[in-house]
């Protein structure tokens, strides 16, 4: 029957699924044109990779000399890979967290923020569309990060690209979940993102770039559990470093779990930040 519910339902779907992909083609656009994109592309990946390598190379002092005690908490002598990985991971992982939460500080400059005021599956589409189309740029950057270093370094790794890849489709996943969150608190608050990026950085000392989690104080290990980019590093070490394919399976495990939890816990919170900024008439914090 035409016009039914059902049909109706199913065309919505259809119409805001076109839409999320407009809008995260506009996202990369908008990133692919900026003036200087190819320039801090190349000088990013150079800024971000090369001095945690070199600062992994000269722990290992003269000849590897300092191996031991990294190759005891690490499980593995292959600093070069196992730095490299975390650094190039936390550059992907905190990157897109920070898009993806910041995309409502775009809208606000643009003055396009009110259209956010929808429904829920509307508001998702707008608020995640364009910040997920801007994702591409540091996805193309830690590519070519890691595909640098290793140029560059020529450090062995193991061939368990499928497991990678699974590792790298629930870690964008929950980067997604994670950001929901902030993008709630952003919505309420402007000067938000602030916070965003110290939380960023937290989870990057946290998941522990260049030195194994166990070296870490108790209770930051146990707050590194609860982050994306701890599970996400430690999938991607097993697959490429360690070749633990039971280990990368519960890394994805725990990455869809927490895909999950911060989406809901997101949703929910996006539904009592947009009510309270109704209520009180305002977007601002200060």
């Amino acid at each position: 029957m035409i016009g039914s519910p059902a049909n109706a339902r199913a065309e919505q779907i259809r119409s805001e699924f076109r839409a999320f992909l407009a809008l995260a083609r506009k996202g990369w656009r908008i990133d692919r044109r900026h003036p200087f994109f190819v320039t801090a592309s190349l000088i990013g990946m150079l800024q971000w990779v090369l001095p945690i390598v070199l600062a992994t190379i000269a722990l290992a002092g003269p000849d590897d000399s300092g191996l031991e005690n990294f190759a005891r908490l690490a499980g593995t002598d292959a600093y070069l890979a196992y730095s490299v990985i975390g650094a190039t991971t936390f550059l992907w992982t905190g990157w897109v967290t920070a898009e993806l939460a910041n995309n409502l500080r775009f809208d606000r400059s643009l003055g396009t923020l009110p259209t956010i005021w929808a429904t829920t599956t509307t508001r998702f589409v707008l608020i995640a569309g364009g910040a997920i189309g801007r994702t591409l740029t540091p996805s193309v950057m830690a590519v070519g990060a890691f595909s640098l270093a290793w140029a560059l370094f020529r450090f062995p790794l193991e061939p368990n690209v499928g497991p990678a890849l699974a590792v790298l489709a629930c870690s964008g996943l929950a980067s997604v979940a994670i950001a929901l969150p902030w993008a709630a608190v952003l919505l309420r608050y402007r000067e938000g993102y602030l916070f965003v990026g110290l939380f960023v950085m937290g989870a990057g000392i946290l998941a522990g770039i260049a030195y194994p989690v166990a070296v870490l104080p108790g209770w930051a290990q146990w707050l590194s559990a609860l982050l994306p980019p701890n599970w996400m590093i430690r999938g991607l070490r097993s697959a490429l470093v360690f070749s633990d394919l039971p280990d990368v399976t519960l890394s994805c495990a725990v990455l869809l779990a927490m895909a999950l939890t911060y989406s809901v816990v997101g949703l929910v919170m996006l539904h009592f930040m947009d009510r309270a900024a109704r209520a009180r008439g305002e977007l601002e914090w200060m």
